[in-house]
């Protein structure tokens, strides 16, 4: 689209989500309105090299202040959705999401990640939780039970995309408080230091706002941003009780993937 046509395409969108930006929140108003731009770029097919609106068409549509859009603009920056350029203005940029196929038989999360990204895995706790975790009855422990607690940064190509939590027995994990994993897989791990190997893993995803600030920090991402909340619980061969409790905060550039097949159908006899 030329800029004409993306400032008109703007127009009867913003009167139609004005209205989200004047309800009473807790999300801060520049973030709603980042919001807004971000799914009029996804919804309206803009293309990268597409001239984004100016600031003053955009306050004026939307009947904020500048400051507010110009935060706004600047997150949008930031997450990668538009490129400034000096003298010029905000240009589109090509926004390709993550895709993870994560709803496959492939349990391990670090097999879920596409083969050509650059993975990296950042620790950043790891700590013995005492005596008294509610954790400690879902995976089979009794309430007196230590918990190693781990958690990792995931990052793609050096962009923070997952912070995974993990919850195991400190009895039998203690170790890896301080190892490193094999091949930086908690799940290679079990099965080349322990001779655990994963069977099963029930997974749970719900959409909610992210409230914790040391996420949001470590994710570079505002509170209050949508995030997918991931939990499982991981099983080994020959075991009864789960032997890892999984958190994870995914943020919003990571979609998933799935390839679902339809059974085949069989023709129902009449009379049956």
């Amino acid at each position: 689209m030329d800029a004409e046509q993306v400032e008109s395409a703007l127009v009867p969108y913003a009167v139609e989500e004005a209205v989200l930006l004047s309800s009473a929140s807790s999300i801060p108003v520049y973030y709603r309105l980042y919001r807004l731009l971000k799914r009029f770029i996804e919804t309206r097919a803009l293309r990268e090299g597409d001239r984004f609106p100016a600031e003053e068409t955009i306050s004026s549509l939307f009947g904020v202040s500048r400051p507010t859009t110009n935060r706004a603009i600047q997150e949008l920056v930031a997450q990668g959705w538009l490129a400034r350029e000096r003298g010029r203005g905000a240009f589109v940029r090509n926004q390709g999401l993550l895709g993870l196929s994560l709803l496959t038989e492939n349990l391990s999360l670090t097999d879920q990640f596409p083969a050509d990204a650059v993975l990296t895995t950042r620790f950043l706790d790891r700590q013995i939780i005492e005596a008294g975790h509610p954790y400690a009855e879902i995976l089979g422990l009794t309430e007196d039970s230590p918990l190693l607690f781990l958690r990792r940064l995931r990052l793609v190509d050096g962009k923070p995309v997952m912070i995974c939590d993990s919850y195991l027995s400190a009895s039998q994990f203690a170790d890896l408080r301080e190892t490193a994993f094999v091949r930086g897989s908690l799940y290679a791990t079990f099965e080349e230091r322990y001779g655990l190997t994963v069977s099963r893993s029930d997974r749970k995803v719900i959409a909610q706002e992210l409230i914790d600030e040391s996420i949001a920090e470590s994710l570079e991402v505002p509170l209050f941003s949508p995030i997918l909340l991931l939990t499982g619980l991981t099983y080994v061969g020959g075991a009864e009780n789960p032997i890892e409790y999984m958190v994870a905060h995914v943020r919003e550039c990571v979609a998933f993937t799935n390839t679902i097949l339809r059974r085949q159908s069989h023709p129902r006899k009449e009379g049956v």
